[in-house]
């Protein structure tokens, strides 16, 4: 009697073990000013949170957050290093907008130096990250002044693979400290 509910739970419970977690950055500098969306979902549709520039609560316990953020960051350093399987993809990376000097010589050399950081930074993040799109559409405006940027990035990890992390990471710091 109870068999097929359990069955159903656990097909549900192994369905969401295999979801992946999408964390959605864009930022945009205007000359208005400077704007930040930063959106948790699962699959593509399903939101978790959302954090708008201005929105942000302030935190009353830093030390906490302080640790709980070095933690976060040892751990997804620890993944970097490993390379376990490249958990972390970036399903998409762009940078467009216009920007300008009001000076063509200069707009063109600045053109061409960004250029060449976007490749190094592709070169760099295609050797610790599965990355899946990119686009580079930041131009040089010699018609009008106007200066614009705006840089969207969408990171997915699957979040049974985020769980075997975590796990070997808390296993292997346990284990650092039964030894010494």
């Amino acid at each position: 009697m109870y068999l097929p509910v359990i069955l159903v739970l656990a097909a549900i419970l192994a369905a969401m073990l295999f979801m992946s977690l999408r964390i959605s950055v864009e930022f945009t500098a205007k000359s208005s000013g400077v704007t930040y969306t930063i959106k948790g979902s699962i699959f593509k549709y399903i939101s978790i949170m959302e954090v708008k520039s201005g929105t942000g609560r302030k935190r009353r316990h830093e030390e906490k957050s302080g640790k709980r953020r070095e933690k976060i960051l040892d751990l997804v350093r620890v993944a970097i290093d490993r390379k376990n399987g490249k958990i972390f993809h970036i399903e998409k990376l762009s940078l467009s907008g216009t920007f300008t000097t009001m000076d063509a010589a200069a707009d063109s050399i600045l053109y061409g130096t960004f250029l060449i950081l976007w490749q190094f930074i592709l070169i760099l993040l295609s050797a610790n990250f599965k990355l899946e799109h990119q686009n580079y559409s930041f131009y040089p405006d010699f018609h009008n002044n106007r200066n614009e940027l705006i840089f969207r990035l969408i990171l997915r990890v699957v979040i049974f693979k985020a769980l075997l992390l975590i796990i070997k990471y808390y296993l292997d710091s346990k284990t650092k400290i039964n030894n010494s």
